[in-house]
């Protein structure tokens, strides 16, 4: 017989909280529901999170029970449904305590009076503000795509992102965001899954590891297909008023697999590469081409902040002498330099950020 008490921090990482953890508990008591397989706690543990259930009781059969709780608890932690797990085992018997993100608890929220009652005063002000841009929103676009890019764009452009917060609480990471203005990675990655379940868009919290760093984003069903969204790496550091990266926006597993890895087997294959904003929204074949449009937007649009996609950069090789050269070459011919060179995904090649001065 063997009774376990144990604290887990799943990730914690420079600029992006996301833990995981097990804390004291009081004994279990026997659990109702025998649970033969890990598969099957798994499933069950599950289903019991999508009800915000406060304790989750089991049996797992075999060795190792302690070990498997863990794996489970662990694995529920990377869905962002839980932030935390206070974890027990006694002989096969399991409790699992969940502290939910409260994220997740305003989503149940809009469908349940029960839990919207029993919000706090800064989950409300967050879930009010959420509402409303998202209703502003959903009245200027029609399409699920142009919804999703908005709210990713509001983010960014109402968010400073930060490498780490003092009074940082994971836990609301989403009230945080949406009503400072200021937060981690978990942080713009809870409120846009908020937003996109406000607007009914079907969509997944994906943790992992990007450059190096834990790391978590948002896997996104835009017109029938599954695409990442990172609006952490959309919003530049030290925040820049008015300036937005879409270098990762609708990707691909393939595409955002250069910088960014995930446990694949957790989530929904991301395959299409036609609904990549610089693949759908700006391209171009050369860099004159881009440089030409982007000087008629200086009058015709309040627009400043452009990610494109030019053929004539992926053929040169994309490198950062190159894009100068070309972009250089390309003002000199028109005479007008309106447009100034400041990014150069060098993962995504013929991708790039220009800036229209003002």
């Amino acid at each position: 017989m063997r009774g376990i008490l144990l604290l887990i921090s799943l990730l914690s990482l420079v600029g992006c909280s996301h833990h995981g953890t097990v804390a004291a508990a009081p004994t279990p008591a026997v659990a109702d529901v025998v649970i033969y397989n890990d598969a099957q706690a798994s499933r069950y543990t599950r289903q019991q999170m999508d009800k915000l259930a406060p304790v989750i009781s089991f049996r797992l059969s075999g060795d190792d029970v302690y070990d498997r709780a863990r794996s489970i608890a662990d694995q529920m932690l990377k869905t962002g449904l839980a932030v935390s797990f206070t974890i027990r085992t006694r002989g096969s018997e399991v409790e699992l305590q969940p502290v939910y993100s409260d994220g997740e608890v305003m989503i149940h929220a809009l469908k349940r009076a029960d839990v919207r009652a029993r919000l706090t005063a800064e989950q409300q002000r967050a879930l009010s503000k959420a509402e409303g841009a998202v209703r502003d929103i959903c009245a200027r676009h029609r399409s699920e795509y142009d919804r999703a890019l908005a709210m990713h764009d509001y983010l960014v452009l109402h968010g400073e992102y930060k490498d780490s917060l003092q009074d940082h609480d994971t836990a609301n990471a989403t009230a945080k965001l949406l009503n400072t203005g200021k937060g981690v990675c978990d942080s713009y990655t809870r409120a846009y899954r908020l937003m996109l379940c406000i607007a009914g868009i079907e969509n997944r919290f994906v943790a992992g590891v990007a450059n190096g760093d834990n790391h978590c984003w948002n896997l996104v069903r835009l017109d029938g297909a599954w695409v990442h969204v990172d609006c952490t790496y959309s919003d530049p550091k030290p925040d820049a008023q008015g300036r937005i990266y879409h270098t990762h926006f609708a990707l691909p597993d393939f595409m955002i697999a250069r910088d960014h890895e995930w446990n694949r087997s957790l989530y929904p294959p991301a395959t299409s590469t036609a609904l990549y904003y610089p693949y759908r929204r700006r391209a171009f074949d050369t860099m004159l081409d881009l440089v030409s449009w982007a000087s008629r937007q200086k009058s015709t649009t309040s627009e400043r902040c452009i990610t494109a996609y030019v053929d004539e950069l992926r053929i040169a090789g994309g490198d950062d002498s190159t894009a100068r050269r070309l972009m250089e070459d390309a003002q000199e011919v028109m005479n007008e330099h309106v447009v100034a060179y400041y990014a150069l995904e060098k993962h995504l090649p013929g991708v790039i950020c220009v800036h229209v001065k003002d």
